[in-house]
């Protein structure tokens, strides 16, 4: 008998990246309006953030008020 060590194949380890996108992609516009006034009405808000939010809100699109939420807000800051 003889004795010989098992030798398998290398296997690389593989990395699932998950790649959802943003919460508000599948919303519609009313729940992103809702999301924007939610911003609105925290006390917290700046007049800053309110001024931007304003501004995505006359817009009046999906798309510039999923840009808020997802962009806006945050180079604004609180």
């Amino acid at each position: 008998m003889l004795a010989t060590p098992s030798v398998a194949a290398p296997t690389t380890p593989v990395v699932t990246v998950a790649t959802t996108g943003s919460p508000y992609d599948e919303m519609s516009a009313d729940d992103l309006r809702v999301a924007m006034f939610r911003i609105l009405a925290d006390p917290d808000t700046s007049a800053a953030l309110r001024a931007a939010a304003g501004a995505a809100l006359d817009d009046n699109t999906p798309e510039a008020l999923r840009h808020f939420l997802e962009v806006g807000q945050y180079e604004v800051g609180q």
